[in-house]
């Protein structure tokens, strides 16, 4: 995969990825604690947001050594079929 996206793009992405977090971050804490409790909790808020991030971060690693993974064993039974 081929990231396409501008560096002004990504930096506008970041800023919607981040309040996108904040938003959802708010939503499932006040659902699990009740109302206003995010707001009261910025802490628990920070460590939800970092968390998302996080886990967002290492599912796009992984994904991508999933495809460098398949590229290199395409490449390596090319060259064993052209050895053959």
């Amino acid at each position: 995969m081929t990231i396409t996206a501008t560096y002004d793009a990504l930096v506008r992405q970041a800023s919607d990825t981040a309040a996108k977090y904040l938003w959802e971050a708010q939503e499932q804490i006040d659902k699990v604690f009740g109302k206003g409790y995010a707001a009261k909790n910025p802490e628990l808020v920070s460590a939800f947001i970092k968390v998302a991030g996080q886990d967002f971060n290492t599912a796009c690693l992984a994904v991508a050594v999933q495809e460098a993974s398949g590229k290199i064993e395409s490449a390596l039974h090319a060259i064993a079929d052209s050895n053959n």
